[in-house]
């Protein structure tokens, strides 16, 4: 059993940046494939809890970190469980803004992780692109809140949780559709935030770590 759970903890610490990004993915995919159901609230608060476990699985060595984020997992998934059911926008804004500064917390370590890392390896590039989809999440929690202090009328028609999920990737990426606009100035100025935040991401912290990923690996 000893020699078991020694294999489960290596398995755990080898692919925490392979399970971090599957889970960021479960988050990302799950309310917009299945929003036409009746469970895509369920089951976007269950892919949730896989993201926080994946978050405290990545950085359960640094003890300090992980007794912090323990402690905000713990709330949060109280707190999402005590607001099923009911529609006190008041909890559900309290339960919002504990994530976002939950995210806000990971993305610091994990980016730090990353930019510290002595060696480029494909663990730091999976880093940088779970830092890069992390942002998204935090823009999304962002617009979240907004649209629930507006009373939902933040953007230019009402939005699901689905729906604000592709507005932030796409504001991110500066794609931008435009068939989801920001009406009010809060919303549209983290739009430009975030359009200018995903874009020096992607020219400077990115290109620096291909580069060097691939400086390293061209002298071996």
């Amino acid at each position: 059993m000893i020699v078991i759970n020694t294999k489960i903890r290596d398995f755990l610490e080898e692919s925490r940046y392979v399970i971090l990004l599957i889970a960021y993915f479960l988050v990302l995919w799950v309310p917009i494939i299945f929003q036409s159901l009746h469970i895509s609230d369920e089951l976007s608060d269950i892919s949730l809890v896989v993201l926080m476990f994946a978050i405290l699985n990545f950085i359960r060595k640094a003890k300090f970190y992980n007794k912090i984020t323990l402690v905000i997992t713990f709330f949060i998934i109280t707190g999402r469980s005590a607001s099923v059911g009911t529609e006190s926008d008041s909890v559900n804004i309290a339960n919002w803004v504990a994530m976002l500064i939950y995210f806000s917390v990971f993305l610091t370590i994990l980016l730090k992780q990353v930019w510290s890392a002595k060696s480029v390896n494909m663990n730091t590039i999976l880093g940088a692109i779970a830092g890069y989809i992390q942002i998204g999440v935090i823009e999304f929690i962002l617009f979240k809140i907004c649209d629930a202090l507006f009373d939902g009328k933040a953007f230019n028609t009402t939005v699901s949780i689905a729906d604000i999920i592709y507005f932030s990737f796409v504001t991110l990426t500066t794609v931008g559709y435009g068939d989801i606009t920001p009406v009010v100035d809060e919303a549209r100025a983290f739009s430009v935030i975030f359009a200018m935040i995903g874009q020096f991401y992607m020219a400077i912290l990115m290109a620096l770590l291909v580069g060097k990923y691939q400086q390293e690996h061209s002298k071996q």
